[in-house]
C-alpha cells in the first residue's frame, strides 16, 4: 500500500483530528459526506458544476427526479403529465405542496424561475431551456416572457410548449437550470437569497448552516411530500486529496464522492469502494483567440502528441483512453474512431516552426498535477515545446476560463442527460460554457440542423458535427472518466449509475 494510505498517524493529526473536534457530529440518524471543495454558489441560475448539482438536488426539486438505478424520469414537483402527439406541448400537474416556509408551490414559481435563468447574464446552462418555443428570442431581449412558450393557467398546472420534440425533455426538467427557486427570498435578499436564513426549500432537506470553506448542513424538511430518511446531512468543503480519505478512514465522514483517483489501486477489493463508468470526457481546453492556438494546426498537433494511454495507466482507476469528445454507449451514434497517439503526424504539423513558452492551466488535485506534469513531459519529448504549470485553485480556474484568461486548460465535461448532444453543444458558438473563444459557422450550422431531425438522421448529423468539433475545434479529448466513491456498510440507498446521481431523499443510515 502507497503512503497515501499510511497517512492517519502523520497527516491525520493537523488535518482529521483539528476538523473532526471543530465538526460537530451528525444528528442521531444523520449522514457526513465529502462531495468535493466549496460550491461557487447554489443558485440553480450560476450553477455549473456536478458538486452544486449535487448540493441543490437535497434542496430544490424540479418538476421531474432521476430514478436512483436507471435515471428515468420520475414524478417530482409534478405528480403527472401529458405529452401531445407531436412531442411539443407538455402539460404537467403539480403535487399539492409548499416550500419549507409554508407558502404553496405553484406552476408560476417553476414559470418564474426558468425565465429568470433566460434573463440572468451569467447563467451558462441557458442553453438547456433554448428549445422552450422564444426561449433564445426572450434572451436576446426580441420578445416578451408572454411570448414564451411557458404558461401557468392556474397554480398547478404549468404547459411548457418547446421549439421541436426533444425526446429527453423529462430529464431536462429534473436538471438543476430547471429548479424553482422562491421569488419572493430571491426579490428579497438578491444575491444573498443563497444564504441560510433566507433559503426556503421545496425539496427534502432545508439550508441550516453554510459555513464558507468548512461545510453545509441540510436538516430534513418537514414539508416534503415523502419525508427524508436522514435526518440531516453535514456537507464538508475538502478538496480532492489524502485528506478526504483521511477523514474518512477516522471515522469523521461516511461517504466520498470523486476522491483521487489512484484510491482505486490503492483500496482494489476493499467493500466499501464503487467504481462505475460515467458519462463524461476529461479534455484540454485550448484558447482558441490567443497566439499560438488561433492556429488549428498548432491545437491538432498538441492533441496529436498525447499519449492518452499512458495517462490513463498513470491514473490507474480504469478509465478508458479516448480521443473522440462524445463517449461510447450512445446507441446508434457513430462512436468517434481518432488516433490515441500520433506523435509523427504532430510533428510533421509543426515542421519548422518553434513555438513560444506554452502555459497549462490546472486545479491543485493530485489527479490534475500528476496530468500536467505528464502532458509537460510528453510535449517536449515529442514538440520540444517548454510547457509552464499554471496551477489556479477552482473558483480562480472557473474565472480565468470564462475570460478565456489561459493559453490550455485541463477540463472535463459530465453529460447532464443522455444523449450525444450534451457533450457537442457546449461548443456551440456563444455557449456559456465554451470558454476557448472558438467559433465555426459549419459546427454551429450543423447542430441546428440536428435540431429540426430525429433518429438516425439526427445521430448522423451530430456525429458530423464531432468530426468538425475534432478537425478545427478548440479541444483534445484525453479519457472517459469513472465514478469513484467511499461509503460505509452502513450507508444504504445509493446506487451506481452513470451519472454518479444519489437522490438523498432515500438515503439512510443503519448504524
Amino acid at each position: 500500500m502507497r503512503p497515501v494510505i499510511l497517512l492517519c498517524a502523520a497527516l491525520a493529526t493537523a488535518a482529521v483530528l483539528g476538523l473532526h473536534w471543530s465538526a460537530p457530529p451528525p444528528p442521531r440518524g444523520g449522514l457526513t459526506v465529502i462531495f468535493g471543495e466549496e460550491p461557487r454558489t447554489l443558485d440553480p441560475a450560476l450553477a455549473t458544476r456536478v458538486l452544486e448539482g449535487r448540493l441543490l438536488a437535497a434542496f430544490l426539486e424540479g418538476l421531474t427526479v432521476p430514478d436512483g438505478a436507471t435515471l428515468e424520469p420520475r414524478p417530482g414537483a409534478a405528480e403527472s403529465w401529458v405529452v401531445s402527439e407531436d412531442g411539443r406541448l407538455y402539460t404537467f400537474r403539480l403535487r399539492d405542496a409548499s416550500w419549507s416556509d409554508g407558502k404553496p408551490v405553484t406552476a408560476e414559481d417553476f414559470r418564474w424561475s426558468w425565465l429568470r435563468v433566460l434573463s440572468t447574464p451569467e447563467a451558462a446552462n441557458w442553453e438547456l431551456l433554448a428549445c422552450i418555443r422564444g426561449a433564445r428570442a426572450f434572451r436576446e431581449k426580441k420578445i416578451p416572457d408572454a411570448e414564451v412558450g411557458l404558461r401557468a393557467p392556474d397554480a398547478r398546472t404549468l404547459v411548457v410548449e418547446l421549439e421541436r420534440p426533444v425526446p429527453y425533455f423529462l430529464t431536462l426538467t429534473s436538471l438543476m437550470t430547471f429548479l424553482p427557486v422562491p421569488r419572493p427570498a430571491v426579490e428579497t435578499h438578491g444575491r444573498l437569497w443563497t444564504r441560510p436564513g433566507h433559503f426556503t426549500s421545496n425539496g427534502p432537506f432545508t439550508l441550516a448552516c453554510w459555513d464558507p470553506n468548512f461545510r453545509i448542513v441540510a436538516e430534513r424538511n418537514p414539508r416534503y411530500r415523502t419525508p427524508a430518511r436522514l435526518e440531516g446531512i453535514t456537507f464538508l468543503s475538502v478538496p480532492q486529496g489524502p485528506t478526504q480519505f483521511n477523514l474518512y478512514e477516522g471515522g469523521v465522514a461516511d461517504w466520498i464522492v470523486d476522491p483521487q483517483p489512484d484510491l482505486v489501486r490503492d483500496l482494489a477489493g476493499r467493500p466499501d469502494l464503487h467504481v462505475a463508468p460515467r458519462l463524461g470526457i476529461s479534455f484540454l481546453r485550448f484558447a482558441a483567440t490567443r497566439p499560438p492556438f488561433d492556429d488549428n494546426t498548432v491545437r491538432r498537433a498538441f492533441s496529436l502528441a498525447i499519449d492518452r494511454r499512458r495517462i490513463t495507466d498513470l491514473n490507474g482507476a480504469g478509465q478508458l483512453p479516448f480521443a473522440g469528445f462524445v463517449p461510447p454507449g450512445f446507441k446508434g451514434y457513430a462512436t468517434s474512431e481518432a488516433p490515441l497517439f500520433d506523435p509523427d503526424a504532430a510533428r510533421k504539423l509543426l515542421a519548422g516552426r518553434r513555438l513560444p513558452r506554452i502555459r497549462l492551466l490546472y486545479k491543485p488535485l493530485r489527479e490534475y498535477r500528476v496530468m500536467a506534469e505528464t502532458l509537460h513531459a510528453m510535449w517536449k519529448d515529442e514538440l520540444g515545446v517548454e510547457v509552464v504549470l499554471d496551477r489556479a485553485d477552482g473558483k480562480e480556474e472557473s474565472r480565468r476560463q470564462r475570460a478565456v484568461d489561459y493559453e490550455i486548460s485541463l477540463s472535463s465535461w459530465i453529460g447532464d442527460y443522455p444523449d450525444p448532444s450534451t457533450f457537442l453543444d457546449i461548443f456551440f458558438s456563444g455557449s456559456g460554457n465554451n470558454r476557448t473563444g472558438w467559433s465555426d459557422a459549419d459546427y454551429d450550422a450543423l447542430l441546428r440542423k440536428a435540431e429540426g431531425e430525429s433518429g438516425e438522421t439526427r445521430l448522423a448529423t451530430l456525429a458530423a458535427a464531432e468530426r468538425v468539433l475534432l478537425e478545427r475545434g478548440p479541444v483534445a479529448p484525453m479519457y472517459v472518466p469513472v465514478t469513484i466513491e467511499l461509503w460505509r456498510p452502513g450507508v444504504k440507498g445509493i446506487r451506481e449509475n452513470i451519472l454518479g446521481i444519489h437522490p438523498l431523499s432515500e438515503v439512510e443510515v443503519v448504524r
